[in-house]
């Protein structure tokens, strides 16, 4: 392929997110096809494994596989200081914000540390049925929120509210009976209400913070409230929603749409994210949702895909220049079989291999689900 051509193809694959998300091939997808199709290009490579094909692997390990053990002993002292917290206050005892302070200082100090705890906690895959599904979903939100933050240009002194307002506004659950947040049946009344009393609950325990940290009790209030005033509990609208819970608000619902849960299975990760964005502009902000795409990416980390040489691979990084070509850890060939060892592609190093499908967990042979 002729450098004119590969210009083209760099200058087409930066697409509108918009364009994207829309049901159906538009003209511009339809061109980039056009131009990616072996049979349309005066390209001779053959559309078959990494190996027949020539395509090398990218050797360069990505941030996620960088410092594992120091982040997964970050991720470790979260939950502990968590699983410590809800102990605490189910016991109507104070708890220490010091040592969340100090975790969070740590993460948005440290260079890179944000992106990695994110492609950690991204990558961490199903919880088991023991693990507590509040606490890690705390860890969660916190780190898809100072993900968010970090692409909003946040300063540290804002990252750190953002984070501290991101690993408490749920607090209140903690306070709600695990049999009622557990429920695999449908809801009363009474057990409704209890579930949307959290926030009320949450905001009441973190107003103890309101002359250092003003915004915890506030974000923990509004987390639910939506742009449209569709939300609870005042329904508020727009401006009257403080940034920070916006953010948090997000990060919420699209983790809890991509887990599984004891009344509904989880969504594909390709799938939440094209639910959220159709929702812009009635349900969350179009500056956040932006931010969010650009950050978390249309194939999120831990999504699979298929490619264009019916291989199917899971996505460990994004590019934020080319979405439609993220880094992808390939897991099974385009024969079924598992690829053995650490097979890593940055797509938008190659012009010819991309992503032709979302594909869902779900649909994956349970031993070929990394």
């Amino acid at each position: 392929m002729g450098n004119h051509t590969k210009q083209v193809v760099k200058r087409k694959v930066m697409v509108r997110y918009s364009d994207v998300i829309k049901k159906g091939s538009t003209k511009r997808e339809s061109e980039e096809e056009d131009l990616m199709d072996p049979e349309k290009t005066n390209d001779s490579l053959r559309f078959s494994t990494l190996k027949e094909s020539g395509i090398p692997s990218d050797l360069n390990p990505v941030p996620a596989q960088k410092d594992t053990e120091d982040i997964k002993k970050l991720h470790s002292t979260i939950v502990d200081y968590l699983v410590e917290v809800q102990g605490r206050l189910k016991n109507d005892d104070q708890f220490d914000i010091i040592q969340a302070i100090g975790i969070i200082n740590h993460i948005i100090n440290t260079p890179g540390l944000i992106e990695r705890f994110y492609q950690l906690t991204a990558l961490s895959g199903e919880r088991n049925e023991e693990e507590n599904y509040l606490i890690l979903h705390l860890v969660n939100v916190l780190s898809c929120a100072l993900k968010i933050g970090s692409g909003l240009k946040y300063s540290k002194e804002e990252l750190l509210e953002l984070g501290l307002a991101a690993i408490f506004y749920d607090i209140g659950f903690f306070k709600i009976p695990e049999s009622v947040i557990e429920k695999k049946g449908k809801l009363t009344t009474a057990e409704i209400n209890a579930i949307r009393s959290h926030i009320e609950i949450g905001k009441n325990i973190l107003s103890q913070f309101r002359t250092e940290h003003p915004m915890l009790a506030r974000v923990a209030l509004e987390h639910h409230e939506r742009e449209d005033g569709s939300g609870y509990t005042k329904g508020l609208k727009k401006d009257e929603i403080c940034e920070y819970a916006k953010i948090t608000g997000l990060a919420d619902t699209f983790d809890a749409m991509i887990r599984n849960r004891p009344y509904r299975k989880a969504l594909a990760q390709h799938f939440s994210v094209k639910e959220l964005v159709t929702s812009k502009n009635s349900m969350f902000s179009s500056k956040i949702i932006k931010v969010f795409l650009e950050e978390i990416g249309i194939f999120p980390v831990g999504s699979y895909v298929r490619l264009n040489n019916m291989e199917i691979a899971r996505v460990v990084e994004n590019s934020k220049i080319h979405p439609l070509k993220p880094t992808v850890k390939l897991i099974i060939d385009d024969q079924g079989e598992n690829v053995p060892g650490e097979t890593i592609i940055t797509l938008e190093n190659h012009p010819l291999l991309y992503v032709t499908a979302a594909v869902d967990r779900e649909d994956l042979p349970s031993e070929q689900v990394v």
